[in-house]
C-alpha cells in the first residue's frame, strides 16, 4: 500500500540520479594520475630533505637515501646564514600583511555584499581587475611611490605591497561567503536595537571564521613565499626577508655548502607547513563556501 506523500526511495532522489559511480578501471586510472602528480610534487621536497642531513662528501651522491646523517647541518645553517634575522623579518611582514588584508577585506566585502548598487558593483569589478595584473607589471611605479613616501628599504613597504595584491582575491572569497549568510540574521539584530556595526561584529563576523581563516592562510603563504617585492623594495641584508636572503646565500655559497643551503630551505618550509596543517579544515571549508547555490 503506497501513499502519495511517501518519501522517495534513495534511487529516485536527485542526488542519487545525478551520481555516477566510477568503474574499477576508472578508479585505477585516477589513482595512477594522483600518484604521478604527488610524486612530481614530493620528490623535489624529499630530495631537499635528503640533502639537508648529508655530510659534505655525500652531497653529490645520486642516491635518494643518504649514506650519512648529520643533523648539525640545521644548526650550522641557522648560525652561518643568519636565519634568525631573516625569519624575524619574514614573520613581521607576514603578520602585518595578514592583519591588514583580513581587516580591510572583511569590512569591504561586507559592504559590497550588503549594499549593492551599480556604483558598488562597478567598484568591486574594478578591484577584481587586480587579479589579472601581475606584480611585475606595476613594480616600477610602486617602487617610485614607496621611494617618494620615504618607505623604501622598510618592511612597511613590503607589507603594503603584499596587502595590495592579496586584497582582490580576499574580497572575492569573502563576499561569496557573506552571500551565504541570511540577511534575516543581521536584520533581527537591528530590530533588537543593535547598530549596523554591532550586527556585523556580533552576528556576521563570528560566522565568517572559516572564510577569514582561508584569507589569512592564503595571505600567509603568498607573503611568506613572496620574492619580487622584498627583492625590489629592500636593498640590504639588515632588512632582507627569508626568500631574498636564501637567494643571496645560494648565489654566494650554494655550490660549496649545498647541504647547509638545503637545511636552510627545510627550516624555511617548516613554519608554513605547520600553519597549513593547523588551518587546513577551515581552508577547505572557506574555499567551498558559496560554490553551490542553496
Amino acid at each position: 500500500m503506497s501513499s502519495a506523500g511517501a518519501l522517495p526511495t534513495p534511487s529516485t532522489t536527485p542526488r542519487a540520479r545525478g551520481e555516477r559511480r566510477l568503474g574499477p578501471a576508472a578508479r585505477a586510472s585516477l589513482s595512477i594520475v594522483c600518484f604521478v602528480i604527488g610524486a612530481v610534487v614530493l620528490i623535489p621536497l624529499v630530495w631537499t630533505l635528503s640533502l639537508s642531513i648529508r655530510t659534505g662528501s655525500d652531497v653529490f651522491s645520486n642516491r635518494l637515501l643518504p649514506h650519512s646523517f648529520r643533523l648539525a647541518n640545521f644548526v650550522d645553517a641557522w648560525n652561518q646564514f643568519g636565519l634568525g634575522t631573516l625569519f624575524l623579518h619574514s614573520v613581521i611582514v607576514t603578520l602585518g600583511t595578514v592583519a591588514v588584508t583580513t581587516a580591510l577585506s572583511v569590512t569591504a566585502a561586507y559592504g559590497f555584499a550588503r549594499y549593492r548598487s551599480r556604483v558598488t558593483e562597478a567598484i568591486f569589478l574594478l578591484i577584481l581587475t587586480g587579479l589579472m595584473v601581475p606584480p611585475a607589471a606595476v613594480i616600477i611605479p610602486f617602487f617610485v611611490a614607496m621611494t617618494r613616501l620615504g618607505l623604501y628599504n622598510t618592511l612597511l613597504s613590503v607589507v603594503i605591497g603584499e596587502s595590495v595584491f592579496a586584497l582582490p582575491f580576499s574580497l572575492l572569497l569573502l563576499r561569496g561567503y557573506i552571500d551565504t549568510i541570511p540577511v534575516e540574521l543581521t536584520d533581527a539584530a537591528r530590530v533588537d536595537g543593535a547598530s549596523q556595526l554591532q550586527a556585523f561584529r556580533y552576528v556576521a563576523l563570528p560566522l565568517l571564521k572559516p572564510a577569514l581563516a582561508t584569507v589569512a592562510l592564503f595571505s600567509t603563504i603568498s607573503t611568506w613565499n613572496g620574492f619580487l617585492l622584498p627583492l625590489v623594495l629592500l636593498n640590504n641584508s639588515s632588512t632582507s626577508t627569508l626568500t631574498v636572503g636564501l637567494s643571496t646565500v645560494s648565489s654566494e655559497f650554494g655550490a660549496l655548502n649545498l647541504q647547509l643551503l638545503s637545511a636552510a630551505a627545510v627550516l624555511a618550509i617548516i613554519p608554513i607547513l605547520v600553519v597549513f596543517v593547523a588551518a587546513r579544515r577551515y581552508y577547505v571549508q572557506g574555499l567551498s563556501a558559496g560554490a553551490v547555490k542553496q
